[in-house]
């Protein structure tokens, strides 16, 4: 009997669990996901235009209907848990520290975005979720569109740009939607959206330099006035010591050594001569505040976004740090110092091709030049053509004999001559010119005035470029052109005073450019004097200003 109890005991607590695994295996498992999706479409089916969420305005209300339309409305920023998944935390992280990119982070409410994040974790009830995850959804895929178009564009709008760049403008092509889809499915969405970004050499090794330079840089608004020491040189060691702990170069109670050695470092992220001294251009460096540099990255990044793709092989000059760079397979081969124009005669921003170079060249000179430099000088030295080689003819290109001409009577209103020069080693062009055809007449040159190469900040042309080491800059050429004549050509030309034109095979573009942030061949970042004041017109186009949040790292924001 005993036996038989035993035996139904097994077969009642067998038959039990049995039905306790029935029911747990008929038990349904909420997808809540699926449920995300449903509550998306059914609340955000067609946005409509300046939609607001959580008090922010939909700025890509055609492009997120759009791309939910496409996708069915299936979340691509939540998990089955609502809550965000791993796309979601680096596009948050990416747009909280947007301004290594020199981007407002305030503009895509990466900070914001996040606390809603934190907040939909402390709702105990996944159902209750719904609401605050379907918005954070649609917020992050707008910040995306936004963040896309100003990493790819740039911010200020096109009609703008012409304000402080007459290089045409690139065209923004990117199908954003498609773009974010296809990263989305590869799980690559942050990597894609930074992929973006321009492609320009100079571009990505200023970016990347940036953010390591923010790691440890001051970005404060306070500025120290400095003399120059030729003024008070005690007053400047103490006004520059201080301006060099507020940058962020020297600490408090540092020595009179690892002063030097800061100075130093302060000049040559300056472009300026690392010689240790208070100079004028070194004082007036110190005396901006550091967050004056940080807008300089900004400006310099944003004008890069406005630039169509460069060849691999190009001539890249930059106007605000005088140098010229031969890049060939998007490396470079060459870098050379050049004399740009003065503020009063800029030298303007273009894109060309150089088709030809000139040895022994004339240089004829413009008319501003003609009426109003030589004119003076003429009527003062009766032999100042002859002696600096000048030939005068009328406006039909006729010779005149210099002596027929009463000068006296000549005045800036009724100059009707054209002057030349005549090639040869006191031409002002030197001994070769290289030439890209455009309409402000602007080319490379040599030139006998060598003194001006030694300067810091060597602004002093009247628009074109001189080049200090021009036969440096032919050899390269042609031999990257595998032109039938070399060097040992263009000397033998010069040794016999005799004029050539030598034509390229292949055109090679010329890009001459303005960005006061760049970076050297030491990894440095290198902040440049706004020579021509583009900057500050540039700055108020975008309006920004600065503030710091709990993190102490900083926010771009709206002025």
């Amino acid at each position: 009997m005993r036996n038989y109890f035993i035996i139904y005991t097994i077969l009642f607590f067998t038959y039990s669990c049995s039905l306790i695994n029935s029911e747990n295996t008929n038990t349904v498992k909420i997808n809540y996901k699926e449920n995300l999706r449903v509550y998306i479409s059914d609340h955000y089916k067609k946005v409509n235009p300046n939609s607001e969420i959580q008090q922010i305005t939909l700025n890509n209300v055609d492009l997120i209907n759009q791309f939910y339309k496409e996708i069915k409305h299936n979340p691509i920023w939540i998990n089955d848990s609502l809550e965000l998944n791993n796309n979601g935390y680096e596009f948050i992280l990416l747009l909280s520290t947007s301004y290594n990119y020199g981007l407002d982070s305030s503009r895509y409410y990466g900070n914001y975005l996040n606390k809603i994040s934190n907040k939909i974790k402390i709702i105990q009830k996944k159902e209750e979720r719904y609401a605050l995850a379907s918005e954070l959804e649609i917020l992050l895929t707008n910040s995306y569109f936004l963040i896309g178009k100003d990493l790819n564009y740039g911010i200020v709008p096109r009609d703008s740009s012409l304000l402080v760049s007459q290089i045409q403008r690139k065209k923004f092509e990117i199908n954003l939607p498609e773009h974010l889809l296809n990263s989305f499915k590869t799980d690559s969405v942050v990597h894609s959206l930074l992929a973006l970004q321009p492609q320009h050499v100079e571009y990505k090794k200023l970016q990347n330099h940036l953010e390591k330079y923010l790691k440890t840089a001051s970005l404060s608004k306070e500025k120290i006035t400095v003399n120059h020491f030729r003024e008070d040189s005690i007053k400047a060691f103490q006004q520059s010591k201080k301006a060099l702990v507020l940058h962020s170069y020297l600490k408090e109670n540092s020595s009179d050594s690892d002063y030097v050695l800061a100075l130093e470092k302060f000049q040559i992220q300056h472009g300026l001569k690392p010689d240790g001294l208070i100079g004028k251009n070194t004082a007036k460096a110190l005396s901006k505040s550091p967050y004056s540099n940080y807008l300089k990255a900004i400006v310099s990044l944003e004008k890069w976004r406005w630039r169509s793709k460069w060849n691999d092989d190009y001539i890249f000059v930059n106007i605000p740090s005088c140098e010229m760079k031969f890049y060939k397979n998007n490396k470079i081969k060459k870098s050379l110092n050049v004399v740009v124009g003065k503020p009063s005669t800029h030298t303007p921003e273009l894109n060309d091709e150089m088709e030809y170079m000139i040895i022994y060249p004339f240089w004829n000179l413009p008319y501003s030049i003609s009426s109003k430099e030589l004119l003076p000088k003429i009527k003062k030295d009766s032999t100042y053509l002859k002696r600096n080689g000048y030939r005068v003819f009328s406006n039909k290109y006729k010779a005149i004999n210099t002596n027929d001409i009463n000068w006296n009577n000549v005045t800036e209103n009724n100059f009707d001559y054209k002057i030349r020069q005549n090639g040869g080693g006191g031409n002002s062009l030197g001994i070769i010119k290289f030439i890209f055809p455009n309409k402000n007449s602007i080319y490379f040159h040599d030139t006998p005035s060598k003194r001006y190469f030694k300067n810091e900040i060597r602004a002093y042309s009247h628009g074109c470029v001189r080049v200090q080491y021009p036969l440096q800059l032919a050899e390269i050429i042609l031999e990257s052109d595998k032109n039938e004549y070399n060097i040992d050509s263009v000397n033998t030309y010069v040794n016999k005073k005799e004029q050539k034109r030598i034509t390229l095979n292949t055109k090679i573009p010329v890009h001459i450019q303005y960005f006061t942030c760049g970076t050297d061949s030491n990894n440095n970042i290198i902040f440049y004097k706004d020579i021509y004041g583009l900057d500050r017109k540039l700055e108020e186009l975008m309006g920004l200003s600065i503030q710091f949040n709990s993190a102490n790292t900083p926010e771009l924001v709206s002025k």
